[in-house]
């Protein structure tokens, strides 16, 4: 996952797909990255390179919204497959924070 962070805004952008094994070393790499949130208000979750995705990735978009969102900060999620997308909608999750083509 790689972060960049340009007018207020952290954009994270998940490299392969989200899937259990993948998970845990995000999740540490995502650890690292909301101690930086000082001058930040957004975060954009970039999934332009995830072709799949499980219940555990699931899970873990989930867990960024609530983390995220109970600190006071916009979420979002860009650039989603549409197989990615239509799950999420399926979930109801697009009722929680926005997804974006």
């Amino acid at each position: 996952m790689n972060k960049k962070i340009e007018d207020g805004i952290m954009y994270l952008a998940l490299e392969r797909d989200l899937i259990s094994k993948n998970v845990k070393p995000l999740n540490l790499k995502l650890m690292e990255y909301l101690d930086e949130l000082d001058d930040v208000s957004e975060i954009i979750l970039n999934m332009d390179k995830v072709d799949n995705i499980d219940s555990v990735g699931v899970t873990f978009v989930i867990n960024l919204y609530k983390t995220v969102t109970m600190e006071g900060y916009s979420f979002r999620v860009v650039h989603c497959s549409d197989d990615i997308r239509q799950l999420f909608r399926l979930m109801k999750l697009e009722d929680f924070f926005e997804l974006e083509g």
